[in-house]
């Protein structure tokens, strides 16, 4: 899911896909932000529009779901072929893209979040 609603999007510089989701009521403190879902599976998809790094961004989440394994396989394909490098927690896209996207996937025991970034980087 996320690759196909956020990832390949952002690579291809064009809007997530969120038509076929169920939007959430906006949360006042946080207006900048849309949430999607829950999908039949339980994932939530989230946009925003002014993240704290970046220009927009765009994450799914799974709570209570482990989802490392198929996103540290991914990860490391990225870094294998050159089309990401490694920068701290993010993987940032090499020069095959402008602007830049920042990849980053976080794992707690409540829930794994799989989160893209544009970026104002150029090549």
């Amino acid at each position: 899911m996320f690759v196909a609603r956020c990832l390949d999007p952002f690579e291809h510089q064009t809007l997530p896909i969120v038509g076929d989701l169920a939007e959430q009521p906006v949360d006042q403190m946080h207006e900048a932000r849309r949430v999607y879902g829950p999908t039949d599976e339980g994932y939530l998809l989230v946009l925003d529009a002014a993240p704290t790094v970046g220009e927009r961004a765009c994450a799914v989440e799974q709570a209570g779901k482990d989802m490392s394994p198929g996103g540290a396989a991914w990860r490391a394909e990225q870094l294998a072929t050159g089309r990401y490098a490694l920068d701290g927690a993010w993987l940032v896209s090499n020069e095959w893209i402008e602007p830049r996207v920042m990849v980053r996937m976080d794992v707690s025991r409540a829930r794994t979040t799989f989160a893209v970034v544009e970026t104002d980087l150029e090549s």
